[in-house]
C-alpha cells in the first residue's frame, strides 16, 4: 500500500472491527486491492474509503452493534443502525483524512461512500461500486462465513444457499462482474472446507 493509506489505517486502527468481526477491516482492504487489480477506479478514493468505513460502529454501544443480528428487532430499527455507524463514520473519516493532509478534492468523494456505503439504492460510481463490493465479500471469506454462522446462528448449508442464491444471483447486489465471479470462488473454497472437515470427522 502506499505510505499514505498505511497512514491512514494506523489512525483508523483504534477505531477497527468493533461489531465482533474481527478482521472484517483487513479482509474487506485486501478484496479491494484484489478488485482494483481488475477494474478501472481510482484507488485513492477507494483504498481510503474501504479502510475507514465501518469506524463509525466503535461510536455506538455494544446493545447498538448487535442490533442488527437481533431476529426480534424490526428491520427498521436495524436500518437505523446502519444510518447511525455511516454518520459516526463519516466523522471519524473527515478527522483521519484532514489529519493525514489527504487531498482536500477527493476527501469529500471518499466521505459520501461512507456516507451511505450499506443503505444506498444503486451505485453512484465506480469507486463506490467496489468499495461495496469489497464490503461485501466479506460474508463470503473463511472468517466472515464462518462469523455468519455463529451470530445468525445458521448451518453450513443455509447460509451456503443463501449467499449463492438471494445475494449473488440478487440483480444489484454486487457492482462488478468481477467481484460476483470472485464471490462463486470464495463460496466454493468454504464448501470444500466444509466437505473436507467433516469427511475428516
Amino acid at each position: 500500500m502506499k505510505k499514505i493509506f498505511e497512514e491512514i489505517w494506523k489512525l483508523a486502527l483504534p477505531y477497527q472491527d468493533k461489531r465482533d468481526d474481527t478482521g472484517h477491516a483487513e479482509i474487506t482492504t485486501n478484496y479491494a486491492i484484489q478488485l482494483l487489480k481488475l477494474e478501472k477506479a481510482n484507488e485513492d478514493v477507494v483504498v481510503p474509503a474501504i479502510i475507514l468505513h465501518d469506524t463509525g460502529w466503535s461510536q455506538l454501544s455494544q446493545k447498538e452493534r448487535m442490533l442488527i443480528f437481533d431476529h426480534q428487532v424490526t428491520k427498521k430499527q436495524k436500518i437505523a443502525m446502519r444510518y447511525k455507524h455511516q454518520e459516526a463514520g463519516v466523522e471519524i473519516g473527515k478527522k483521519i483524512l484532514e489529519k493525514v493532509h489527504y487531498p482536500s478534492d477527493l476527501i469529500p468523494k471518499i466521505l459520501e461512500i461512507i456516507f451511505q456505503h450499506d443503505t444506498r439504492d444503486g451505485f453512484i460510481s465506480s469507486e463506490e461500486g467496489l468499495v461495496r463490493d469489497a464490503d461485501k465479500l466479506w460474508r463470503f471469506s473463511k472468517t466472515g462465513f464462518d462469523a455468519d454462522i455463529i451470530c445468525n446462528r445458521f448451518d453450513f448449508w443455509e447460509l451456503y444457499d443463501k449467499l449463492k442464491e438471494r445475494r449473488i444471483e440478487k440483480e444489484g447486489f454486487f457492482y462488478s462482474k468481477k467481484a460476483k465471479k470472485l464471490a462463486y470462488k470464495e463460496l466454493e473454497k468454504r464448501k470444500k472446507e466444509y466437505l473436507k472437515n467433516n469427511k475428516q470427522q
